[in-house]
């Protein structure tokens, strides 16, 4: 279970003199390191590391964000030794820690893409109208 997100470091460049055409929209998270930690109250939590990188292609921009996400979980010495041994999480805590990225980070890059001008890394919803019927 994720009981915080803390985002580190963000670093983010515009370069759209020299975009003509689309640009194309790539956004991932990477984890880079797990470590064992107590905070406050809580201990053995998994301090887990990560690197959210969205890029704009080609060279319009990009935005990185690095921060940790710390977990709770009754098997963290399970986790954090498959982590040394094969730099992998199980798949359930994977899961788990990745959305945790992705909301956390891209709630971020949409604002900072809106002040850098360059495209949001989501897709958003368009409202269309209606055609209008014959009865109308």
């Amino acid at each position: 279970m994720i009981v915080g997100f803390n985002i580190n470091s963000i670093k983010a460049r515009t370069n759209t003199d020299n975009v003509n055409g689309e640009i194309s929209v790539n956004s991932a998270p990477v984890i880079i390191d797990v470590e064992r930690k107590d905070v406050d109250e809580l201990k053995d939590i998994l301090s887990i590391k990560f690197t959210f990188k969205v890029e704009y292609k080609p060279d319009a921009g990009e935005i990185k964000i690095e921060g940790e996400v710390l977990y709770k979980s009754e098997n963290s010495k399970d986790i954090l030794k498959k982590w040394k041994d094969t730099k992998t999480l199980p798949s359930d805590v994977a899961v788990d820690v990745l959305n945790g990225v992705f909301r956390g980070c891209l709630i971020k890059a949409v604002s900072l893409s809106g002040d850098l001008r360059l495209p949001p890394p989501v897709r958003f919803p368009i409202v269309a109208k209606e055609p209008r019927s014959e009865k109308e």
